[in-house]
């Protein structure tokens, strides 16, 4: 009966501790998306306090795996690959204006 009971409760054990873990991971994952849009990168949003704290190496090492930072990082890239800055100084100076 106390081997029936120990096997219960280590179920029972481990399934709040996988939706915990699963609960802690998307927030963290919503996190670093939050900091993406705001144009961090993610090798700095990494290291940051937030996601060390909330996470184990061997999550921060899976993170790069899931399909929504994926996401994220091909549209940081795609963003930088085609952004570009206009100096208008050389337009005015034209134009007469300052």
């Amino acid at each position: 009966m106390a081997g029936a009971l120990n096997r219960l409760v280590g179920a029972f054990r481990s399934l709040v501790f996988n939706a915990t873990a699963g609960v802690r991971e998307e927030r963290v994952i919503r996190y670093i998306m939050n900091e993406m849009r705001k144009g961090k990168p993610y090798d700095d949003i990494m290291q940051e306090h937030y996601v060390v704290n909330h996470t184990t190496p061997h999550m921060r090492a899976r993170l790069v795996e899931n399909p929504t930072i994926v996401r994220g990082i091909e549209d940081q890239l795609a963003g930088r690959r085609y952004a570009y800055t206009v100096d208008y100084a050389p337009v005015k100076k034209i134009e007469g204006r300052d």
